[in-house]
């Protein structure tokens, strides 16, 4: 007998038992459907970590220490440009400005202060925004030519230019920082939706005008943002590259040096996120487990039901690997058929949970990157497929065999 006869009479026999056939699916359907949504779900939240912490910067290295000399920081600074200009795309100051005299922003009669909100105001230079990642939405950036001639001009945020100027223009005009007048050159384009105390309420200034603006004169703490040129990169750099420069001269006086980037933290939360996968994915798959006993429990029932028919094909000259093939086949298409059904009820979960649950985390601490919906990956899909094909070969094995081990004339007595 023929592969194709034998498919035939596994599809027919399925089709004269639709309802027990669909009722055995169901542990394959809900399975699947289970895995699905939960490591797909799992997996966008994932990947909504990796687009915020790449909103934030992408292969961004913070710097901070204290208790080094200005001359030091001179000299670090040319160490970037020069002998690690091959690893450093782009660096910048980012010394925070503490307003301690006026107590805010204004603009004319209008101000915003820090007694029920927080302004971050930043002294950068003209990659500031490169290395943090800021898309000028109008007007220019700050330039070289600015921090060179001490220019009183700024860059601000989505959120100050609602705040002052709702849908009028803000450039060209003068916003007062510190009791001094600034021009506002440019504006950033809003990362947290331009909410109110996040880092859309943002001012950057030349930094050459910190010893200007701030009271103190000699500044021990010093802070870089620096964006490394490639992200293999990043851990050469901030564990021995930018230490072994600086923290011997930071920890003579008294001081610190630290060198961290987000991509660790973003390794970290996605290492947390696989292991999760990992854990809701076995978890389901006992359901797809007990879906595999319940088909060979249902398989086992056939053969029983159907010891004549057996009977029958082996004395007419059927093998017993037709005899095994026909039961494993029919074992598999339901199988398959109950993983595709679970494929596609786990897409539609997939997209209504995981949307739901990035709906949740965004927040106002990290960036708000564009919705996406929440799919399974290709891979996941022909695993569970593959995986629920599998199981109703492994689960069908046994009935097959069984069936196949049959004496002709002792099935042919059954009644």
């Amino acid at each position: 007998m023929s592969w194709i006869q034998t498919v035939r009479m596994a599809f027919r026999s399925i089709m004269n038992n639709k309802v027990r056939s669909i009722l055995t699916m169901l542990g394959i359907i809900i399975g699947v459907a289970s895995v699905i949504a939960i490591v797909a779900s799992i997996q966008g939240t994932s990947k909504l970590q990796r687009l915020q912490y790449e909103a934030m910067g992408v292969n961004r290295i913070e710097v901070y220490g204290y208790g080094a000399k200005n001359r030091d920081w001179r000299d670090f600074e040319k160490y970037l440009d020069t002998e690690l200009s091959d690893k450093v795309a782009a660096w910048s100051p980012q010394i925070q400005y503490y307003d301690w005299r006026s107590g805010g922003l204004q603009y004319r009669a209008q101000k915003l202060t820090n007694e029920n909100s927080h302004t971050y105001m930043f002294f950068g230079n003209q990659d500031y925004g490169t290395v943090t990642s800021h898309v000028i939405a109008a007007g220019r950036d700050i330039s070289k030519a600015d921090c060179d001639s001490r220019a009183r001009v700024c860059v601000i945020g989505e959120t100050i230019k609602k705040y002052f100027f709702g849908a009028m223009s803000p450039l060209g005009q003068k916003l007062r920082i510190g009791g001094k007048s600034f021009e506002i050159i440019g504006v950033y384009e809003g990362k947290y939706g331009g909410k109110i105390n996040t880092q859309d309420q943002l001012v950057v200034m030349p930094y050459t005008l910190q010893n200007t603006m701030m009271s103190v004169s000699d500044f021990t703490d010093k802070q870089y943002v620096i964006k490394a040129a490639r992200r293999e990169d990043i851990s050469e750099l901030t564990q021995t590259l930018l230490p072994d420069f600086m923290r011997s001269r930071c920890e003579s006086g008294g001081g610190w040096f630290d060198a961290y980037s987000n991509n660790e933290w973003q390794e970290q939360a996605e290492s947390g996120t696989n292991m999760l996968s990992l854990l809701g994915g076995g978890i389901a798959s006992i359901s797809l487990l007990v879906g595999g006993i319940g088909i060979m429990n249902i398989m086992l029932v056939s053969v029983t039901e159907r010891t004549r028919e057996i009977g029958i094909r082996m004395a007419i000259g059927a093998r017993k690997r037709d005899i095994i093939g026909q039961f494993l086949i029919e074992a598999a298409v339901v199988s398959c058929f109950g993983g595709l059904i679970g494929i596609l009820l786990g897409c539609f979960l997939s997209a209504l949970i995981g949307n739901l649950l990035l709906g949740q985390i965004q927040d106002g601490y990290m960036p708000v990157v564009e919705q996406f919906t929440v799919l399974p990956s290709f891979g996941l899909i022909v695993g569970a497929f593959l995986f629920s094909a599998l199981l109703g070969i492994i689960f069908g094995l046994y009935p097959a065999n069984k069936a196949s081990n049959l004496q002709p004339v002792d099935a042919l007595r059954t009644q």
